[in-house]
């Protein structure tokens, strides 16, 4: 990708470390969290508030909370010594990364309008905030400022909706090699997908291409053309500037959240109120990339609760400059 953007924070330019990624990754993840049966009516169907949907949320906020829990990782662990009844210390891995990453999970809720029964599952590895709104839609952008103004430091920070699934053990990988290697300048949102069990095991990536009311020519994910790349563990990744930016989630740096923090708030609305808090928050300050669509793989997040897949049987098939 190059370094000809130069990121600053408060204290001047901040320049690349010569090392791949960061070590010993100090991870902040922000995750507002909210459901009410039947508080989504009229309101665009939302998941957390469709009536019949607590099981499936329930599903998936469990998901996400373990998923993100999960990239927490040490270059030593324990071994439960059955023989000796004893707990012993592991060597250091021979595997990379063999780094250590700490995840700091800060949970948002409105009063009341919660699924505690997860929130106690998991009550000892996680901060709840519980904040007194009367708009639940309020909710995700408090949550981020509120992130954003705490004093201890974190190197990164993962915004991410409650329903969605992290499957990738590299994923914080990924994000601070981008970061690093972009000199801060670029955000990388994943792609959204769903899993078609009628149809797999094809997936429906969510997130596809939007154009305003302006533009009347055709526009299709093929022609979303490379900007550039890079190569991550031997791998050559390409990226895209996507006329989609939503993911539910982004990743921001230190020096990046140091930028938002002294930049205007509240940021311009974005689609919604929901959409804003996971775009944009990011996109007024920095580029946004995505992996290109024949690198989509390079990272994804899961859409735990399916909503769009629904569509699929309304919506035609259009064979686009696509290798069937």
């Amino acid at each position: 990708m190059g370094s000809a953007c130069q990121a600053r924070g408060p204290y001047g330019a901040r320049k690349l470390s010569s090392k791949a990624v960061m070590e010993n990754i100090r991870l902040r993840v922000v995750i507002p969290h909210f459901f009410c049966e039947g508080a989504s009516e009229g309101r665009g169907g939302y998941g957390s508030g469709r009536r019949g949907n607590r099981l499936p949320r329930s599903m998936a906020f469990t998901r996400c909370l373990g998923s993100v829990l999960s990239l927490q990782r040490s270059p030593q662990d324990f071994i439960f010594n059955m023989a000796e009844q004893q707990l012993e210390i592991s060597s250091v891995s021979a595997l990379r990364p063999t780094y250590q990453i700490e995840v700091d999970v800060h949970v948002f809720v409105q009063e009341q309008h919660n699924l505690e029964d997860v929130l106690d599952l998991f009550a000892d590895q996680i901060t709840v905030h519980v904040l007194a709104l009367e708009d639940p839609r309020e909710l995700p952008l408090r949550a981020v400022h509120q992130v954003l103004l705490m004093a201890e430091p974190a190197d990164l920070m993962l915004y991410l909706e409650d329903d969605l699934v992290i499957s990738d053990l590299e994923y914080i990988d990924k994000q601070a090699w981008f970061l690093q290697h972009t000199n801060h300048c670029y955000v990388l949102m994943p792609h959204r997908v769903e899993y078609c069990v009628a149809n797999a095991p094809r997936r429906l990536f969510v997130d596809g291409p939007i154009k305003d009311d302006s533009v009347s020519t055709p526009v299709w994910a093929s022609d979303e053309p490379s900007v550039g790349g890079g190569r991550y563990q031997g791998m050559e990744v390409e990226f895209m500037k996507p006329t989609n930016p939503h993911s539910g989630s982004f990743c921001l740096s230190d020096v990046q959240m140091a930028l938002v923090r002294e930049g205007p708030w509240p940021p311009t609305t974005f689609i919604g109120p929901l959409e804003t808090a996971a775009t944009g928050v990011v996109a007024p300050h920095f580029k946004v990339l995505k992996p290109s669509w024949n690198c989509r793989n390079f990272l994804t997040l899961e859409h735990g609760n399916p909503s769009f897949i629904a569509q699929m049987a309304r919506w035609p098939l259009h064979m686009h400059n696509q290798n069937t």
